[in-house]
């Protein structure tokens, strides 16, 4: 079992700051993301029916009283911290359920009984902290080399009471150590960076699920075009409308089959 585990630096490795920039690049959400975004005012009883009217409206069902709870404490706790360092822009209940929530919930789906899950380059903890609360039936470690980041989510972590390992490391550091069934990926840059970053680790790891916007075709051509997809079979597994847009989110299962 990986009960200790590192986290990813996303500075060091030239991610992007935004928590979903390669995501809504083409998608016609640019011109939304550069404004300052609302803050919610209010406390959990005021949240809670709002997400859930608004998952509603997505389709987003199975969702236990406990875990909606452990949410909303989530998101209150975030959008506090997003006051003193950079977090997260979705921070209005209907961002938060069509941007973050959505993409967790459908990644979460995804999963299997009793997996061990890394969730690189994780900033303010989505997917990882919302697939933990979706899903207590698998193991999930955070993974992110922006330490100031991995301790407002370690906090955050501790208040929820969830046993989810942090580590401010990169990728590579944390599987010199560890091995894991899932890698997971949302808005860490294009899939060429990705599989440079992981070229020498995927037999440290069953697969890798990575959560991209519309421009997954382009990047796919891109990572061939640089040798960095050899042995890699890539399968589309998920496609959902991004909300408010005409694009699609799509989930993504990269893996090098084992002999």
């Amino acid at each position: 079992m990986n009960s200790n585990q590192p986290s990813l630096s996303t500075n060091e490795n030239n991610q992007p700051t935004e928590d979903n920039a390669d995501l809504v690049e083409g998608s016609g959400l640019e011109s939304q993301l550069k404004k300052k975004p609302a803050m919610f005012q209010g406390d959990a009883a005021d949240l809670l029916p709002q997400l859930q009217l608004y998952a509603t409206s997505l389709e987003i069902t199975d969702i236990s009283s406990e875990a909606w709870n452990s949410i909303a404490e989530y998101c209150l706790q975030i959008w506090s911290w997003n006051q003193s360092i950079n977090l997260t822009r979705h921070t209005t209940p209907e961002l938060f359920v069509k941007r973050d929530l959505l993409d967790a919930w459908h990644l979460a789906k995804l999963l299997e009984p009793d997996e061990e899950i890394l969730d690189i380059g994780a900033g303010g903890g989505v997917p990882g902290v919302l697939v933990a609360i979706l899903r207590p039936d698998v193991q999930v470690t955070l993974c992110d080399s922006v330490a100031k980041k991995m301790t407002v989510v370690t906090r955050v972590i501790d208040h929820l009471k969830l046993k989810i390992p942090v580590y401010p490391l990169s990728v590579q550091k944390v599987l010199e150590e560890f091995r894991y069934d899932t890698l997971t990926a949302r808005a860490v840059g294009p899939l060429s960076r990705l599989c440079a970053w992981l070229q020498e680790d995927w037999h440290k790891f069953r697969r890798l699920l990575a959560i991209k916007g519309p421009r997954w075709v382009e990047e796919r051509g891109e990572a061939r075009h640089k040798g960095l997809m050899k042995n890699i079979e890539l399968r589309r597994v998920a496609g959902y409308n991004m909300p408010d847009t005409e694009s699609e989110s799509t989930i993504l299962q990269l893996l090098r089959p084992r002999p």
